[in-house]
């Protein structure tokens, strides 16, 4: 399968859980709800490992790589995305992710040697202007932006930036890495940290008192929505970052606004309005260019 369609199921998968993962850090904290999902992600993965022998593969290297990966991207890095979709909603926030291609872009071809193309770049102006339409959207509604949101948006698009950049060069140096045991070490160095900040007093962070203070049927919907928007996404995701064109998949990855505006549209909860119909546009344009290229 094309490294673009395992970006685009990563989406997908990641822009579903999103309205959970927002509902649930307002409720609750994002450290908690970044903890949960760490949690139940490492349980999978380690289940998956287990059970078809996928430990192992990778230099020590690439091991303390992973590891930095997960406490910058999946740990520091998107407390700051939750804390952002918690100002700003997860459309403006991954609005600001539309720059992240070009960060990695950048980076990827200085790293990597991988050519950034014109059509490559043309693709990626489309889907940063999929993004544009939607922040034109909410900014429009509102009246105004949210500068702490976006200095939280901005600083988890730096880290995650930092992660990927992490986690491809672990991949570089140990090819037969499967992406599923990455995700483990990613998840599991991810909840150790959690564990550590609830042992320190200033934190105030308090990690199994929260999910036992809610019904069963929210323990349900977090679990299932932080195994479709961790597991599953991060699985999809890392398959594509392994094998694909970093800024070409970044670029799909950070269309997140598209997918959860269209969940929020088919439930009823939005709106049917110009700026989706050209934001739908300008995807399925630089989407066309990116797979037929």
């Amino acid at each position: 399968m094309p490294p673009i369609l395992f970006a685009l199921f990563s989406n997908i998968s990641f822009a579903t859980a999103s309205y959970f993962y927002t509902d649930f850090s307002r409720k609750i904290s994002s450290e908690w709800m970044n903890f949960y999902k760490a949690f139940v992600a490492a349980i999978c993965f380690f289940l998956t490992c287990t059970l078809f022998g996928l430990f192992g593969n990778a230099t020590s290297t690439s091991v303390l790589l992973l590891l930095g990966s997960g406490i910058f991207g999946l740990m520091i890095g998107d407390i700051f995305l939750l804390k952002a979709f918690v100002h700003l909603g997860s459309g403006r926030t991954l609005m600001v992710f539309g720059f992240q291609p070009l960060i990695l872009g950048v980076s990827s071809f200085f790293l990597f040697g991988q050519v950034f193309t014109w059509w490559k770049l043309v693709a990626i102006l489309f889907l940063m202007a999929c993004l544009f339409a939607f922040s034109l959207e909410s900014f429009r509604s509102k009246g105004h932006w949210d500068f702490a949101g976006l200095v939280f948006a901005l600083t988890g698009v730096l880290l995650d930036a930092i992660g990927i950049l992490m986690t491809r060069k672990a991949f570089e140096l140990s090819p037969e890495l499967s992406p599923f045991y990455a995700n483990f070490l990613r998840a599991i160095v991810t909840v150790i940290g959690f564990v550590i900040m609830s042992r320190i007093p200033m934190f105030r962070l308090s990690l199994v008192e929260p999910l036992l203070k809610l019904t069963t049927k929210k323990r349900l919907i977090i679990t299932a929505a932080s195994f479709l928007g961790t597991f599953m996404s991060l699985s999809f995701y890392l398959q594509a970052v392994k094998t694909g064109h970093l800024a070409s998949v970044s670029a799909v990855a950070g269309t997140s606004p598209l997918f959860a505006t269209l969940i929020e549209t088919m439930l009823g909860r939005k709106k049917l309005t110009p700026y989706l119909i050209f934001g739908t546009i300008f995807f399925v344009c630089g989407f066309l260019i990116l797979t037929l290229g």
